[in-house]
């Protein structure tokens, strides 16, 4: 027999802008593209070690980079999860896309990574793709 999850009414956020769950949400892609960047640049750190410990990932550990970027995925898993507490999980998962944004534009700016225009367009339709999810949640909360 399957029991179905609970469903709860979603508790009323802490006051104050740094608490709303929107933020939080863009707090979290904002840290997991920091994460990724400062995940490659500890991993590019290594590049010419070619041990079985940089094999599998494991020198990487010692660069301090690296731990930044730990450190910025752990953050942004605390902000994912109390922005969870609050708003839908489709709609929460939706607005992460940005982070599809962040990436490619955070490698170009501080790695000098191309953004081909193939990419380029790729961000343009993810971006509008959030711009009508955002104005469909707006409407809705008119509605409330």
């Amino acid at each position: 027999m399957h029991d179905s999850l609970p469903v709860t009414t979603p508790p009323i956020p802490a006051r104050g802008l740094f608490w709303n769950p929107f933020v939080q949400i863009f707090l979290a892609v904002l840290l997991t593209a920091a994460a990724q960047i400062l995940l490659k640049v500890g991993a590019s750190g290594s590049s010419s070690d070619s041990s079985a410990w940089s094999l599998l990932g494991v020198s990487e550990l010692g660069d301090g980079w690296t731990w930044l970027g730990i450190i910025a995925f752990v953050a942004s898993f605390g902000s994912w999860l109390y922005a969870l507490r609050f708003l839908p999980l489709g709609l929460a998962f939706s607005l992460t896309n940005g982070v599809h944004v962040f990436v490619p534009l955070g490698s170009w700016y501080f790695l000098h990574e191309h953004i081909s225009l193939l990419r380029a367009g790729g961000i343009l339709i993810i971006i509008v793709g959030i711009l009508f999810l955002a104005q469909s949640v707006a409407k809705a909360e008119e509605k409330v």
